[in-house]
């Protein structure tokens, strides 16, 4: 079970809000997310700067570390693909820097930009974008953390992905684990059965013995 961890709209202090949700969900949740990324909720992309998400994530990481969990869960941080080069090295400088440091990225969230590829009479609304139109940006700031942070975390893929030709490309870019959200949407839930097959059968015929051996293998061409 992951939880998400957010801020509420209207919230006076965005790390109390997110030390909460550790406190009341942190005992139960297999793994923690802070979510930094949703377009959806004002202010909270700012958090992905520097010095408020080195404060966010120490407020977090000591909040799990009150509850005195024999096994706590891991913390990972969501991050949006529509960042700059600097945006990027320095989430990457405060996540992987000794005591700021989490065990992992969830990447990413949905993006804020309208690709001239839509065609939808709704393509201006406002909100995040998911699905095919998020995969090669997603795709991208994978392929950028994974550089930026040597490797150090384990990344979780997120954004497009609907086969497993999909999933293959998050896992050589750097992914150690994919995640689907619109794709079962649209092709309800056997479409995971379909991607972890087709996957299976993209590694057969790779230079790889197993995913975790193709993780990020794109760095060491």
């Amino acid at each position: 079970l992951g939880v998400n961890l957010g801020k509420n709209k209207t919230s006076p202090s965005a790390s109390a809000d997110y030390a909460a949700g550790v406190k009341i969900f942190g005992s139960i949740a297999d793994y923690l997310v802070i979510n930094i990324s949703s377009p959806n909720t004002p202010g909270l992309r700012s958090l992905q700067g520097k010095e408020d998400l080195k404060l966010l994530v120490k407020a977090v990481l000591e909040a799990r570390k009150q509850l005195c969990l024999s096994n706590p869960p891991p913390v990972l941080v969501k991050i949006a693909p529509d960042l700059t080069e600097e945006d990027k090295k320095d989430i990457a400088e405060v996540l992987t820097a000794e005591e700021t440091r989490v065990d992992g990225l969830v990447i990413s969230n949905t993006t804020i930009t309208r690709p001239d590829s839509l065609t939808s009479h709704r393509k201006e609304e406002t909100g995040g974008l998911s699905g095919v139109p998020l995969a090669s940006l997603s795709t991208t700031t994978i392929r950028d953390m994974y550089r930026l942070t040597s490797g150090q975390l384990p990344i979780v893929g997120v954004g497009g992905v609907s086969s497993g030709q999909d999933a293959w490309e998050k896992v050589l870019a750097g992914a150690s684990l994919v995640q689907l959200y619109s794709a079962l949407v649209y092709q309800g839930p056997p479409v995971v059965s379909r991607v972890r097959r087709e996957l299976g059968e993209l590694l057969a015929g790779s230079d790889y013995s197993s995913i975790k051996e193709a993780v990020g293998a794109e760095h060491r061409k």
